[in-house]
């Protein structure tokens, strides 16, 4: 075979492997007869690829971009991680572990170190050890300063046993004191589902309502009319909530506020439909609005992955408090009730903290 020829097909190799890593195709996309008489055309030399040729191909992608970002890590002194476990719908378990840095250019980096299969049980010791076993790997033990987690109860085990490492490893140069950072993001939905369960019946009757609709376009167009002839203007879409984000909840029920009367008219026209929410969920969302918008926001801004957080932190949680204490004024019981309980589980969290909120 021709140098120049096996040259440019292992050139071709290394470019569809980066496109699957980077596109998450399957790696039978090689063999898939289309694809190869796309190949063909490009380059006649082209010589087809197999799906384990393929999967061999792609490894070693990483293992050479693994390399290289080790070797940007050298010339980093401090690196903090955080970290999170995720079960798939096949009730597999993932740890992701991610890098923030700033790098000499003094803009902020984020990079995944880790996406690894955890076998239960997630004991804080599992963890760690998982945790552990990946920063020696990287060869960044010495760099580490701070790790973020959510606030299971198995994570505080996990913070311990990594402290006793760290401390073992550096000795005298690890300051355990500010090593484990709570996630607030997590903190203030806790503190927000906890405290909203007066809104559940107006929740629950808006995840069905969605749902009914989603589910057939005959009756979403039938929801749309009833709409139109009551000059309901129709904007932005119902749309169903993640349960594990207050924030989407709020987006949920916003959307859904702006068509009150809709819902409500079309459930005496559809007899299919059952979920109109009641005037009185209504009024109790009107009253506390204000206070959630404020959290939602909160919530938004300590979410997002381009900037750092922990110089606004102090700023929103001043607000978030502000705004809890001027809801306990409130003539309504419901909404005093709610506001102090939401509160209590503040401090009750803020507590794990070794700053004080």
């Amino acid at each position: 075979m021709d140098h120049s020829i096996e040259y440019n097909q292992g050139i071709i190799k290394e470019l569809v492997a980066k496109m699957i890593c980077l596109h998450e195709y399957s790696f039978r996309m090689v063999e898939h007869k289309w694809f190869n008489i796309l190949m063909k055309s490009m380059n006649p030399n082209y010589q087809p690829i197999g799906r384990k040729e393929i999967k061999s191909e792609c490894m070693q992608v990483f293992h050479r971009e693994k390399e290289v970002r080790k070797s940007l890590l050298k010339g980093v002194d401090s690196i903090s991680l955080t970290t999170d476990l995720w079960t798939s719908n096949q009730t597999i378990s993932y740890m992701c572990v991610v890098a923030h840095y700033i790098d000499e250019d003094w803009k902020m980096q984020t990079r995944v170190l880790a996406f690894i299969e955890l076998d239960p049980p997630h004991s804080g010791n599992v963890i760690a050890d998982a945790l552990y076993a990946c920063v020696t790997e990287w060869k960044i033990e010495n760099k580490i300063t701070s790790v973020t987690l959510d606030n299971a109860s198995n994570n505080d085990g996990a913070v311990d046993a990594l402290k006793a490492k760290f401390l073992v490893r550096r000795g005298a140069d690890f300051d355990a004191q500010y090593f484990h950072v709570c996630c607030f993001a997590h903190i203030l939905n806790l503190v927000v589902q906890d405290g909203t369960e007066v809104l559940d019946p107006l929740i629950k009757s808006l995840r069905q309502t969605v749902k009914y609709f989603k589910r057939s376009p005959s009756r979403l167009k039938a929801f749309v009319d009833t709409c139109k002839s009551l000059g309901v203007t129709v904007g932005k879409r119902l749309h169903l909530d993640c349960k594990a984000r207050w924030s989407s909840t709020y987006k949920m029920i916003k959307t859904a506020r702006k068509y009150k009367g809709a819902l409500t008219s079309h459930a005496g026209s559809d007899a299919n439909y059952a979920w109109a929410p009641l005037e009185a969920e209504w009024d109790m969302y009107d009253l506390i609005a204000p206070l959630l918008k404020s959290l939602a926001v909160v919530t938004t801004a300590f979410s997002g992955s381009l900037y750092p957080t922990s110089n606004i932190f102090y700023l929103h949680i001043f607000g978030v408090k502000v705004a809890i204490k001027e809801a306990m004024k409130s003539t309504s019981e419901h909404y005093r009730v709610m506001a102090e309980e939401m509160l209590e589980k503040l401090d009750k969290y803020g507590k794990k903290r070794t700053t004080p909120w």
